[in-house]
């Protein structure tokens, strides 16, 4: 069987890190590997079928807000436009028992676990940095935990979590992650860094099912 390659095995096969005068390291990079990642797209007509899939499946409604994720047992559901959303998270068959649950003229169900590379930024300069890539405010009051924004690094668009008090998670295209990797790289050398092993993390922390 072929094992699928994380765009950024050549980067992270080195890991590096960097300190600023004084010997700080503000900010942590990784990447999280393996992450399910579902697309549900509503047909016309279709949106009742959808959201009663969706509650049978995964325990709980699709979101009314598109700035901010709903939690719903350990996955996140992301409204990403008015017929569509994201399902971040889970076991590796739930896009089959989606399928089974969601009638066929109501909707659509697409994997794309190689379609995105899952980012992480963290730390308590990783606002800072962000700030310097990003044109949208990030700011607690405004960007709170679970708020995602549809927005771009360097001209590469993604979508940006912000998955914990000052932890942020990336969404970015596979065939952009690279690049995207070495911008983040670059901006993280004035704040000193360390880039984080490989390892799965949940999509929710206590924070966000507290929230």
């Amino acid at each position: 069987m072929f094992k699928s390659r994380s765009a950024l095995e050549s980067y992270r096969a080195h890991p590096v890190a960097n300190s600023v005068k004084g010997g700080s390291r503000a900010v942590r990079l990784g990447e999280i590997p393996d992450s399910p990642l579902l697309h549900l797209g509503v047909y016309p007509g279709g949106a009742a079928g959808i959201a009663a899939g969706v509650l049978e499946v995964l325990g709980g409604p699709l979101p009314d807000s598109s700035v901010r994720a709903a939690a719903a047992a350990d996955h996140l559901i992301m409204r990403i436009a008015p017929d569509q959303y994201w399902v971040l998270g889970g076991e590796s068959g739930l896009g089959a028992r989606l399928r089974s649950a969601i009638p066929a003229d109501g909707g659509c169900v697409t994997s794309l676990d190689w379609a995105r590379t899952r980012l992480l930024i963290e730390g308590p300069a990783a606002r800072a940095l962000l700030g310097r890539l990003l044109a949208i405010d990030l700011d607690p009051r405004v960007f709170p935990l679970r708020g995602f924004a549809q927005t771009g690094i360097h001209h590469v668009a993604g979508l940006l979590l912000r998955a914990s008090e000052d932890r942020y998670e990336f969404l970015v295209p596979r065939t952009f992650a690279a690049s995207t990797w070495e911008v983040l790289i670059d901006v993280a050398r004035s704040f000193g860094y360390d880039v984080m092993p490989e390892e799965p993390a949940p999509v929710l922390t206590s924070s966000l099912q507290r929230e």
